[in-house]
């Protein structure tokens, strides 16, 4: 086989496994749009986001609700209850332009990555809160204080 046959194999190869990662992202999406749609009628919010899993970013749909926050994935359906909470901390990693949601509750420590506008919203939503302090985990309707300011964290 000549040097230039094989170069064909080899680039449809590549086009190939190119086309088989564009489809299976764009199905990944697809299923996270229809979990969004499931739950639009009793949402507060709900965003697309990335559950921190040690070294893995898994791609979830984050759902505030009144009593609970789900988080769900095709392979992964799970819920925190907000009474439970025992603190809600946002941070933006300036370095990385990422911006986390850190959820607390009995020695557990879950965080997801939110893109700006959703991390926005949420913390307009679901205020920060740290257990013992006299606030409630009961959003109040009014912008934690860095919002209104303009800063994000």
């Amino acid at each position: 086989m000549s040097i230039l046959a094989m170069m064909f194999v080899l680039l449809g190869a590549l086009a190939v496994v190119a086309l088989a990662w564009g489809f299976r992202v764009a199905h990944l999406r697809e299923g996270l749009a229809r979990l969004i749609r499931g739950r639009k009628m009793t949402a507060r919010i709900s965003s697309m986001a990335e559950l921190i899993d040690g070294g893995n970013h898994i791609p979830v749909v984050l759902t505030l609700e009144r009593s609970q926050i789900f988080y769900e994935s095709s392979a992964l359906h799970a819920r925190l209850e907000i009474a439970t909470l025992d603190e809600v901390e946002y941070d933006s990693e300036q370095g990385t332009g990422k911006n986390i949601l850190r959820l607390r509750a009995h020695s557990q420590s879950l965080e997801f990555v939110l893109d700006l506008f959703a991390a926005r919203e949420w913390a307009a939503l679901l205020p920060p809160h740290r257990f013992g302090e006299a606030e409630s985990l009961t959003p109040s309707g009014s912008l934690p204080a860095q919002l209104a300011r303009g800063r994000v964290w």
